[in-house]
């Protein structure tokens, strides 16, 4: 399971990390001042909007963290 935090001051920018991991890394996330933990999301590689659980994997493997952004754009609308 990955915890998601989203950053205070940019709405844009999220951080993943393993619920289970322990190391500095993770630690330092759920610790910090600049971050606010927003949901969890299921490792079962389903798909998803702006989150790709494949890569967030690798990434927190090798650096113990995911970081990444999500930007919404409305490209339709109905006056």
């Amino acid at each position: 399971m990955f915890e998601i935090y989203r950053s205070r001051h940019n709405p844009h920018h999220y951080v993943a990390i393993r619920t289970d991991d322990a190391r500095e890394n993770p630690q330092g996330i759920r610790e910090s001042r600049n971050l606010a933990f927003m949901t969890r999301i299921e490792d079962d590689n389903e798909p998803r909007i702006a989150f790709d659980a494949g890569m967030a994997r690798s990434r927190i493997e090798r650096d113990g963290f995911y970081a990444f952004a999500v930007t919404i754009e409305v490209r339709e609308h109905a006056e």
